[in-house]
């Protein structure tokens, strides 16, 4: 005796289906776009002309290790993505690099889907992916090893026990108005003589939140620790260079200026990190604890 399944039954079952396997697709952290002759300036030039074709803004520019240079762009499409959220705005600055290589020339981008899992965005990042893809290219993702970053698991990552998850942020200061913690940190990245630089800024629509990119680049040995060269030294060593991890997101939600634990960050975009050896994370033991005194320190709480 045959058993049919109603029409409805069978939608639900292919939607239980798909939406299973969404669950199962496996993200990396970032994403070559291209690979090939040319200098560093010529291929900066062309990739910001490309992206400002596809609709996006230029918002900054900088080199945190040289060879390399960091375009960060938004578009409106990101800031009302950024809106959604309740901490949005981390999101809202898209990095990519543009880095020689020997007689080669390779430009990645952090991959927006995979900072929507683990970033906590609302929105969907897909269509940034799209434009990115459409204007810089696809050659490969990378990043992570053999870890299966899911959307499940990035939306509760963290390294291992004891670290922190995305909601464990660092605050670093509470001021009378938005507008006041704002001026305190623009103030404080416009010192000169420290690591920190401002490298942009992005004011998230609708919203009493902004969202800074910062550059740690050492001006003396007390600041080795914070400094990029360092860092990614220890943990940007095989595959696609990944230097689009920085500059580091300091946000301002209403009153308060707070930032991502490095131990949370630094793992996100470096899943597969053993915890000791020549690239593993003790080589870095004192930078989380560098990078919080030395951003009190931007928006004078220390």
């Amino acid at each position: 005796m045959k058993t049919l399944i109603s029409l409805p039954l069978l939608m639900i079952a292919v939607l239980f289906t798909a939406t299973v396997a969404a669950d199962d697709t496996i993200y990396k952290p970032f994403i070559v776009a291209s690979s090939g002759l040319g200098t560093l300036d010529e291929k900066t030039t062309s990739t910001r002309r490309a992206l400002e074709d596809a609709g996006f803004e230029v918002y900054g520019q900088y080199s945190p290790v040289e060879g390399t240079n960091i375009v960060v762009v938004t578009n409106d499409e990101l800031k009302k993505i950024a809106a959604m959220s309740d901490k949005g705005g981390y999101g809202a600055g898209q990095r990519v690099s543009i880095t020689a290589i020997d007689d080669t020339v390779e430009v990645a981008f952090v991959n927006p889907i995979y900072i929507q899992y683990g970033y906590h965005l609302e929105g969907d990042m897909l269509p940034i992916f799209d434009a990115l893809v459409s204007s810089l290219g696809n050659v490969r993702s990378c990043g992570a090893g053999d870890k299966k970053m899911t959307a499940k698991k990035l939306s509760k990552y963290h390294y291992m026990i004891a670290m922190e998850y995305f909601d464990d942020h660092l605050e670093l200061g509470s001021f009378d108005s938005h507008e006041a913690a704002v001026a305190a940190v623009e103030n404080g990245l416009a010192k000169t003589g420290d690591a920190l630089t401002q490298v942009y800024r992005i004011d998230i629509p609708g919203k009493q939140q902004t969202v800074f990119g910062v550059g740690m680049k050492m001006t003396n040995e007390d600041e080795g620790y914070i400094d990029s060269a360092y860092q990614m030294s220890i943990v940007d060593f095989e595959g696609c260079k990944k230097r689009a991890y920085f500059p580091y997101e300091v946000l301002v939600d209403g009153n308060n200026v707070e930032a991502l634990h490095m131990r949370f960050r630094m793992a996100l975009h470096f899943p597969n990190l053993s915890m000791a050896g020549k690239h593993g994370f003790t080589k870095l033991v004192k930078s989380p604890g560098a990078t919080k005194e030395a951003l009190e320190e931007m928006v004078g709480s220390k």
